[in-house]
């Protein structure tokens, strides 16, 4: 008998989080909005992954390379790539360890200045957080790292650097500082 009032309960309660929901959501948009915000949505679907090749070049690691975007790097055999092209002419890559989600992000996009701008770190980080910035060395390229803070992910690690006309922003969790900095050593630009 508990148990049928217990049940019963959480449906009460269920249902009123479900109206309250749509009652104090719906209600904040008119039906104009909600049309704006559904040819928005279709106007802009998500970029399609695509798998690159890659090949093996030790027993643990793979080597990937990406001669449109001028460079390449050597990962660890476990991770899974994924690239996904993005506005403007640029290019996410996507390293993911499926069983444990360790990863990094690389984002590549064209970029004329020589050195990177206020307005180009506010725009590509929302939090606008850069602690700990030290200059350092990518493929024989002057960069920045630094640690900084993203919605999702919480701290983060990030490598900056740019070489031949492009922006190159490395990003992982703070946590696999040292993981990240084994993998950045074997950086190399085309």
């Amino acid at each position: 008998m508990r148990t049928k009032i217990i049940i019963a309960i959480m449906v009460i309660l269920a249902l009123n989080a479900a109206a309250a929901y749509f009652f104090f959501f719906n209600a904040a948009s008119t039906p104009a909005e909600d049309a704006q915000a559904a040819t928005a949505l279709a106007a802009e679907p998500e970029p399609e992954p695509i798998v690159p090749t890659t090949i093996q070049v030790t027993q643990d690691m793979r080597g990937y390379e990406n001669s449109a975007f001028r460079f390449g790097l050597l990962y660890p055999k476990t991770l899974s790539v994924r690239e996904y092209k993005e506005r403007d002419g640029a290019l996410s890559v996507i390293f993911e360890d499926p069983a444990d989600g360790k990863g990094l992000q690389i984002y590549v996009t064209p970029y004329s200045d020589t050195q990177i701008t206020k307005e180009r770190f506010q725009l590509d980080v929302s939090s606008g957080v850069m602690k700990e910035p030290t200059d350092i060395m990518v493929g024989g390229v002057r960069g920045t790292m630094f640690l900084s803070t993203h919605s999702l992910m919480g701290e983060t690690r990030e490598v900056w650097f740019i070489n031949n006309g492009f922006l190159y922003e490395v990003v992982t969790y703070k946590a696999l500082d040292a993981w990240l900095a084994s993998i950045m050593q074997t950086w190399k630009f085309l």
